[in-house]
């Protein structure tokens, strides 16, 4: 560009003066291409992975033996006989639900593992863990389905636990 604007006989000034207003241009052009870009992707926001709830019937009546075996076991001593609380929270009914309401049954899940039963935390292993989340889903008044209740993090992560079930 430079030896066109020589040849025209415009001098430096000319030069410095359209080479900054072309520099400018470009920067405002590639402003303009990213603003628009990121407008596009904001306006989609991504949605939330498809999560199911406690009401579909995430675990099965044997596992809820199995965990209420477990729980007179390593759970009655502190929460008492039903569950109901006594040197440690209530594990039903609503003062349970309040607390846990909109958690994921992956974030119950590792509560239990990693901090139950209160005299030798983490000593339950994933299948004993899911076992008594499954036992207290099933006296919550959660509804049974046909499957065991999984002990994997990605499969808990997509179990959320409503106090309400969701309109069809």
């Amino acid at each position: 560009m430079a030896w066109f604007v020589r040849d025209l006989g415009l001098g430096r000034r000319w030069t410095r003066a359209v080479g900054g207003s072309f520099a400018i241009w470009i920067l405002y052009t590639c402003c303009l291409a990213t603003s628009s870009v990121a407008a596009r992707t904001s306006q989609a926001p991504a949605l939330p992975a498809a999560q199911t709830t406690v009401w579909t019937g995430v675990y099965n009546a044997a596992q809820v033996k199995r965990g209420e075996a477990l729980s007179i076991q390593k759970c009655v001593i502190c929460h008492g006989d039903e569950l109901l609380g006594g040197e440690a929270p209530t594990l039903v009914g609503p003062d349970f639900l309040v607390h846990w309401n909109s958690h994921t049954a992956w974030e119950l899940f590792d509560r239990i593992k990693t901090t139950m039963p209160a005299t030798t935390p983490g000593t339950l292993s994933a299948q004993e863990s899911a076992d008594i989340l499954a036992y207290m889903l099933s006296v919550n008044g959660f509804p049974a389905g046909e499957k065991d209740l999984p002990s994997g993090m990605d499969a808990l992560d997509q179990i959320r636990i409503t106090e309400r079930q969701a309109p069809e």
